[in-house]
């Protein structure tokens, strides 16, 4: 009975210790934010927006943003500087007719989306034109009525192009001079269909993205389109979409989701996890009314197209640390964590 009270006594002793010990050791509880930085664009001519649908952010932090209304592309430094516009109305080379998409490869090459002419075509950072392609893909050139590209853009670290196609349900995949890869996708509800394939992106792992507009859903697939998941319903809730339309990707592997109708950004990790969210409908800032398009820098800030304010915003990460550690206790549980240390091995000595 003796052996049985004082093995009792020191297994509460020994657990009051470990409490005491690990309340003295650093634990880090995470808070993620995005603050606002700046914004910039407003209505009219020149140098000035008219629906910017879609953006881009290189490796050097310049801003690409395609505006469906004004049929060109205008790049901006990270503080919205103007830099260079390229694009009028047309079907030559380096003319469009609403472009929808736009992306940005390793080494500062340009793709845009221009759905109208049923093309993709491909610059050099400053606007000079270096090729185009018809988005054909195998035969689904004007099924139904539509044309074969439509929306969004992605360039993967190997230089492939992903577009996708809201109209037919589908994405394509092409090299970088154009040659078609492959495709996939259908009009359906099912893992790996498409109601509104709007927005897409890629991971560094070539992970495909795909933002399932009107399924309120974001697909993941394997850069050949093999389905992996999915995440997402429709609904106002964490994680929950109405009309997603952009989609990024950092270098974290972090997905970050234009939730349109909601007027909000959804951040996620890679398996769809939800982390956070920021905006509401309004103009001010921090506001939205109907961002459609989403890029990152290489420092993780955020740009956001706001397709109907017309402007982009920018946002910064900050991530407070909320530290708990050895200095945050008064003084006094140090020798108590001691005292009580001493009496466990004390006791263990006696009996």
């Amino acid at each position: 009975m003796k052996y049985q009270r004082v093995s009792v006594s020191g297994k509460i002793l020994f657990c009051l210790v470990l409490l005491f010990l690990g309340l003295m050791s650093s634990s880090v509880a995470h808070a993620e934010t995005y603050n606002f930085v700046t914004k910039w664009g407003s209505y009219g001519t020149g140098n000035v927006f008219s629906y910017p649908r879609s953006i881009a952010v290189d490796s050097s932090g310049y801003v690409y943003v395609a505006f469906l209304h004004k049929d060109r592309i205008e790049k901006f430094d990270s503080n919205g500087t103007f830099l260079t516009k390229w694009g009028s109305y047309g079907t030559g080379n380096g003319q469009f007719e609403e472009p929808s998409g736009v992306a940005v490869d390793s080494s500062g090459n340009v793709y845009v989306v221009d759905p109208s002419n049923n093309r993709i075509e491909k610059f050099n950072s400053t606007g000079g034109y270096l090729t185009q392609w018809v988005c054909n893909g195998s035969g689904y050139e004007h099924i139904y009525g539509h044309y074969s590209c439509t929306s969004g853009i992605a360039v993967d670290s190997l230089g492939n192009v992903y577009a996708d196609n809201p109209h037919n349900s589908l994405i394509q995949k092409f090299n970088s001079n154009g040659g078609y890869l492959t495709q996939w996708g259908s009009l359906g509800t099912g893992n790996g269909q498409f109601n509104g394939s709007i927005g897409v992106a890629v991971d560094s792992s070539g992970n495909v993205y795909v933002a399932d507009q009107y399924n309120n859903r974001i697909q993941k697939f394997d850069s050949n389109g093999g389905y992996l998941t999915q995440w997402g319903s429709s609904g106002s809730g964490n994680g929950q979409f109405k009309n997603p339309s952009g989609v990024a990707v950092d270098s974290s592997d972090n997905v970050y989701v234009a939730d349109s109708s909601n007027n909000r950004i959804q951040k996620f990790d890679s398996s769809g996890n939800y982390i956070t969210q920021w905006g509401s409908y309004g103009t001010g800032n921090g506001q939205f009314n109907e961002p459609f398009g989403v890029a990152l820098d290489s420092s993780g800030n955020v740009y956001v197209a706001d397709y109907s304010i017309l402007c982009i915003q920018k946002f910064a990460p900050n991530i407070s640390k909320s530290t708990t550690n050895f200095s945050d206790f008064p003084s006094i549980i140090v020798p108590v964590a001691a005292m009580l240390v001493l009496t466990v091995i004390f006791r263990c000595k006696k009996w």
